[in-house]
């Protein structure tokens, strides 16, 4: 009796750890499925014959500038690599072939340039905001250049930033002030405009969008060091990308060293 007792005891007990197995209670559990992400899909089939498929604006430009882009042709223009931009309906685009820069001939020191910008697709991950660079180095004839002239970087219209000049490499943390701004959808046109000043190594930018309201200053730059004389550039960060540039003009040596497109500005 006491056998069968003792039996029944452990027969119980073990009835008890199945109905309680934490192995079976997580797999009978009830889970909940995870958040989808909404990242941004590629747009594999947009290839350049859909480039400037939305019209350039037409808003003019401020008095005193002076094209960069005659709006048909890349002359006073260097492509690094070689046709990797083309000119359409008067737009300088990416093709999506390679990493590289397309930079100006000439080079500036104290500047303001403006210009009209939009993202217009990328066919392959990952996707990247269109970037502009100064305070480069235009290679040598026959040489090749650093990774992005090794120069200053902005992305445009979202203002991140990145510090390529030799020995940086990195994210200019301390370099770069980001201003409280609105969102930019930078598959949009926005106008943009540059204040650089290679004497005090200082940039500043402001985007309007649309094109022709108010700007509003999204991010500066700050590292006297860094100042210096060279190429105003355009770069493709990624193979894939699709970037287009538009109404492209300077003023050397601005006759206000501020920021002409911002509404404090503006009155």
């Amino acid at each position: 009796m006491k056998k069968w007792t003792s039996l029944s005891l452990v027969f119980v007990v073990w009835m008890l750890f199945l109905w309680h197995d934490p192995i079976s209670a997580q797999t009978t559990r009830p889970t909940t499925a995870p958040t989808p992400t909404t990242a941004p899909r590629p747009t594999p089939d947009y290839s350049a014959e859909d480039i400037a498929s939305i019209a350039r604006p037409e808003v003019p430009l401020p008095p005193g500038m002076t094209p960069l882009f005659d709006g048909k042709t890349l002359d006073g223009w260097v492509q690094a690599p070689p046709d990797s931009w083309v000119v359409k309906n008067g737009i300088i685009a990416s093709l999506g072939l390679d990493r590289g820069e397309l930079y100006t001939v000439k080079q500036f020191s104290r500047y303001r340039v403006i210009f009209d910008i939009r993202h217009a697709a990328f066919a392959a991950k990952p996707d990247h905001q269109p970037c502009v660079l100064f305070f480069g180095t235009a290679p040598a004839e026959g040489a090749k250049a650093l990774d992005a002239l090794g120069a200053v970087q902005i992305q445009e219209p979202a203002g991140y930033t990145w510090d390529y000049r030799p020995g940086h490499n990195n994210a200019g943390k301390g370099e770069f002030t980001t201003l409280k701004h609105p969102h930019v959808d930078e598959r949009q046109w926005s106008r943009v405009e540059l204040l650089i000043d290679a004497t005090k190594g200082t940039a500043r930018m402001a985007v309007a969008q649309p094109v022709g309201s108010d700007a509003v200053e999204v991010v500066d730059f700050n590292v006297p060091e860094a100042g210096k004389t060279g190429p105003f550039g355009l770069q493709m960060h990624n193979k894939g990308l699709f970037d287009e540039y538009a109404n492209i003009a300077i003023e050397e040596n601005p006759a206000k060293d501020e920021l002409i497109s911002v509404k404090a500005a503006s009155k």
